[in-house]
This record gives structure tokens, C-alpha cells and sequence, in this order.
């Protein structure tokens, strides 16, 4: 099992308020607070669907043990790309969590989705017997939005402006696919 908590949110939006009011034909001023709400779910809509952070976001990700690994023995995040690994603990059997060496791990920065693979040593498990397992780490294309790939902000753009158009609450993600589908996660 796997829980992922966004702890430190984006600090700034990929998409300025100039471009929104533009994809929305309106001027600033008279629904800047709601078109701007209705980017902000747009964008958190986009990330969850692709398992992505947009901007250099900080995540907690709680999981049972170092399981499961792909076939190179490394584990895969919920989010990315990866930025940095901030700390990885593991928690005894009373849920008091313990540091772990970052000699036992190998961030892969940079990964979509994050990974982090081993080092020649082996991953100390948990003893604790569920959510044991606590990776603390920064995912996104960086801190400012000029990192953010163009299709992801157009993207956000076309779900605002289509929430906007027609007053709907969640727009149907196929309005987004265009510019999405090279970040979807293929299926075997």
C-alpha cells in the first residue's frame, strides 16, 4: 500500500494569470479569483492523472516496505520527475521512524516517474507492519515555470478555459489529451 501527501505545494502556478484571462477571452479583474481556482484544479487534476509535479513540489510518500521493485531492484515513486530525496526512514514495530544511510539508496534525479535505486547495499525493511516505509522527496521540472514543458501548460489552459466556458465543475481530461498523451504511462 501507498500514500502519497503533498507537503510543501508549488510556490508559484505554471500558468501566469495573463495567459489564463487570454485561453478565457476576458479581462483581468472580474473573475481573476475564480479562473485562477479553476487553474490551480486543473493543474492538480493533470498531475495526478500523469503521476507528475509540474513544479518543484514536496511530497511524503508512506508505503509498507521496500516493495515493490522493478526488475533493476529499484523502487518507483509516485511522483516526478524526480528532484531530490530529501530522507527516507523506516519505522520499528512501535512506529518510531529511523533515518536510513543515504549510503543504502541512489536517488535517480531527474527520473520520470522517480526512482530510487539500491546501492550495493541491500534496503533495510521496516519492522513496522504497515506504512513503515516513509520517503520524503521533491518532484517537478524545477521552481519556476518557464521549466514547466509547454504542452503541460497548455494543458492547464484548456481545462481552465473549457471549466470556464461551459461552468463545469471537472472537465472530461480527454479536453487536455492533445497535449498530455506523450506523458502518459504506457500499459502492457
Amino acid at each position: 500500500m501507498s500514500v502519497v501527501l503533498i507537503t510543501a505545494p508549488p510556490a508559484v502556478e505554471p500558468v501566469a494569470l495573463a495567459d489564463i484571462l487570454s485561453a478565457c477571452r476576458q479581462t483581468a479583474g472580474v473573475d481573476d479569483a475564480r479562473l485562477l481556482a479553476l487553474a490551480l484544479a486543473a493543474r492538480r487534476r493533470i498531475e495526478e492523472a500523469l503521476g507528475l509535479c509540474m513544479i518543484s513540489t514536496g511530497v511524503t510518500e508512506r508505503r509498507d516496505a521496500w516493495a515493490p521493485v522493478d526488475a533493476r531492484g529499484g523502487l518507483t515513486l509516485a511522483r516526478g520527475p524526480l528532484l531530490s530525496v530529501d530522507a527516507v526512514a523506516t519505522a520499528n514495530s512501535l512506529m518510531a521512524f529511523q533515518t536510513v544511510d543515504p549510503g543504502y539508496y541512489v536517488p535517480l534525479i531527474g527520473s520520470w516517474p522517480g526512482q530510487i535505486g539500491p546501492s550495493g547495499l541491500s534496503f533495510i525493511q521496516p519492522t513496522a507492519r504497515g506504512n513503515g516505509l516513509r520517503i520524503d522527496y521533491h518532484a517537478g521540472y524545477g521552481a519556476t515555470p518557464d521549466l514547466v514543458p509547454a504542452p503541460l501548460k497548455e494543458a492547464v489552459l484548456a481545462l481552465t478555459a473549457y471549466a470556464y466556458d461551459r461552468e463545469a465543475e471537472e472537465p472530461p481530461l480527454s479536453v487536455a489529451e492533445p497535449w498530455i498523451s506523450a506523458w502518459r504511462k504506457a500499459r502492457l
